[in-house]
């Protein structure tokens, strides 16, 4: 499986891709659904960005989780997981393409379910607004690849 990799150069962009498989489902029991992504996230670092997501031929804003879900005391096995802003569908078994455009926040673990649903509130308010200032600017941008292996 192909390593992703921390780009250094503003101009490109990582994009991770992976069919959408079921997760433990706690996004949905927090009133933020997510799609978990069946890739590699190699060396990124874990943390929140703000994606571009390409879904079927269309795009969509989203946030992406990556990291270990340390308030939910998991397994430690590091996850991807993105909520794609005003999506509601099934897109269980769909290929998804997730452009990282911008780091949100480093992962961390809270206190309480309650201080993690205000943070997810918090980050969707910050990607929105950083979605809303960055216009056209990353529809043109160049993309690197990281796939899981088994996807033809």
């Amino acid at each position: 499986m192909q390593q992703a990799k921390i780009i250094q150069d503003v101009e490109e962009q990582i994009l991770i891709c992976g069919k959408v498989v079921h997760g433990m489902k706690k996004g949905r029991q927090l009133g933020f659904p997510t799609a978990n992504v069946c890739a590699d996230a190699g060396l990124l670092e874990n943390g929140v960005y703000g994606v571009l997501v390409s879904l079927n031929g269309k795009q969509y804003q989203g946030i992406m989780n990556i990291g270990v879900k340390p308030t939910f005391e998991s397994n430690l096995e590091k996850t991807i997981e993105v909520h794609l802003l005003d999506f509601q569908n099934d897109i269980y078994g769909e290929l998804i393409e997730c452009q990282l455009l911008f780091k949100v926040r480093d992962e961390r673990k809270f206190p309480s379910i309650d201080f993690l649903i205000n943070q997810i509130k918090e980050d969707i308010r910050y990607a929105r607004q950083k979605f809303n200032s960055m216009g056209a600017f990353y529809k043109n941008s160049k993309k690197e690849f990281f796939r899981n292996e088994q996807i033809s």
